[in-house]
């Protein structure tokens, strides 16, 4: 191949750092295909972002000339960090004798599981910035990496997964109707940590709500969101327009059987099938690896569940734990339409969950009597209106007959109507979770 202009990034704070750069840059000039054209001055740099307490670093940038292909290059980089004694893989922004990344490959850009090209964050740091315009680079027309990149149509969406996916990233999928909180920013963190590539929807999907429900005043803020994906480490938001998602002669719907009947099935004749359609339909366009869903939605993270199982889509369903507020109150996006009183009665669902698991750890197990407990709690609430109380089998939240249980699942629904407009919460909790007592 003809040879390609590429940047170097150094970096080195154990031992003799400009000892560990040096020889860093002779042995490249000593690899077959690899020319060194010139380096930057060396310069000092602290760290940047988190990590333990560390010694200054010592940057600087090298120009090279290289018939290498990228992956064999970075081959080449991380053999030279073995040899100054970096020990691979190395836990993030620890202290090391040699760092070696690559910033630019002439002007491929280049988004695999093994490397990202340009580097993504090059143009925040100074430490790279000031030595490329050292040796001449024109930084202004170098591209800057966005993240998240945020995409509306879904062939633009699947034309990144697909490029994704064939670098051997593993893909993870946090659909969201928006009006993101921390519950959601606990399921993205957790994608984050076990995917290469994360991607979350923001989608208000009006195939979901029934005549008189609120999809009209469903609460929207896109640019906060993206700002909280942005945060939370997610690579692509996918926010499509509903005519994207639906084109006029959109015809195929999921219907879904047993795992939505009764509760929210009952309440909300076609809200679950609804759901399952949209889910579906961001399954096949994104194809991940796993998809993540809170455990507040325990009825709906059965349906889809279900969905998997039947369909086949050959993808992991992730189930994140609950996230709630000081107070206990499951965080929900419908929580900002609580009027000051309700808010503060809104804890009664958490506080007859936890009735019902302290009595049952305490040794009741009749279905009916735990119901009751529940029950006898939250009638001291008169702001909240019950729409139900029911124990269901853990996971695919069957039916449990009357009876002795050795465990299961509480569901609650109730209605408060003191605010802006009245507000439907839901909550649940295993009989098996420790709670305080």
């Amino acid at each position: 191949m003809a040879p390609v202009t590429v940047h170097i990034a150094l970096g080195s704070n154990l031992g003799d750092r400009t000892a560990h750069l040096e020889t860093a840059l002779q042995r490249l000039a000593q690899v077959p295909g690899i020319e060194l054209v010139r380096r930057s001055a060396w310069r000092e740099s602290a760290l940047q972002g988190d990590g333990p307490p560390q010694g200054a670093f010592c940057n600087g940038v090298a120009e090279l000339r290289t018939t290498l292909p990228p992956l064999a290059l970075l081959g080449v980089l991380k053999e030279l960090e073995r040899q100054a004694g970096r020990v691979l893989p190395a836990p993030r922004n620890h202290p090391r004798p040699l760092d070696l990344d690559l910033v630019f490959y002439g002007d491929f850009t280049i988004d695999s599981r093994e490397l990202v090209v340009p580097h993504p964050r090059w143009h925040e740091r100074a430490f790279v910035v000031e030595p490329l315009q050292e040796l001449g680079v024109e930084i202004a027309a170098r591209p800057r990496r966005a993240t998240p990149v945020v995409i509306g149509p879904p062939a633009e969406l699947a034309a990144q997964c697909s490029q994704w996916l064939a670098g051997g990233c593993v893909l993870g999928l946090v659909p969201t109707m928006g009006s993101l909180h921390p519950g959601h920013r606990s399921l993205m963190e957790i994608a984050r940590a076990e995917c290469d590539r994360v991607v979350a929807t923001i989608f208000v999907n009006p195939l979901q709500f029934g005549p008189g429900e609120d999809f009209a005043a469903y609460p929207r803020s896109l640019e906060r969101d993206v700002e909280l994906c942005r945060s939370a480490g997610v690579d692509a938001v996918f926010a499509p327009s509903v005519a994207q998602m639906y084109d006029p002669e959109f015809a195929s719907h999921v219907a879904v059987g047993a795992a939505a009947d009764g509760m929210e099935g009952a309440l909300r004749p076609g809200h679950f099938a609804g759901v399952a359609t949209v889910v579906a339909r961001l399954f096949a366009i994104s194809r991940p690896h796993r998809a993540y869903f809170g455990e507040k939605d325990a009825q709906q993270l059965a349906v889809i569940r279900r969905l998997q199982r039947d369909l086949g889509f050959p993808l992991q369903i992730v189930g994140c734990p609950i996230v709630r507020e000081g107070d206990g109150l499951a965080m929900s996006s419908r929580n900002v339409y609580l009027g000051p009183a309700d808010r503060a009665a809104a804890s009664i669902l958490v506080r007859s969950l936890r009735s019902a698991a302290h009595a049952f750890q305490r040794g009741e197990t009749d279905r009916d009597r735990l119901v009751a407990r529940a029950r006898t709690v939250l009638a001291t609430e008169p702001r909240a209106a019950v729409d139900y109380v029911e124990l269901r089998r853990e996971g695919d939240l069957a039916l449990l007959p009357p009876g002795k249980v050795a465990g299961g699942r509480m569901l609650i629904a109730a209605r408060f109507r003191d605010g802006v407009r009245p507000v439907r919460l839901l909550d649940n909790m295993s009989l098996h979770e420790v709670v305080d007592a």
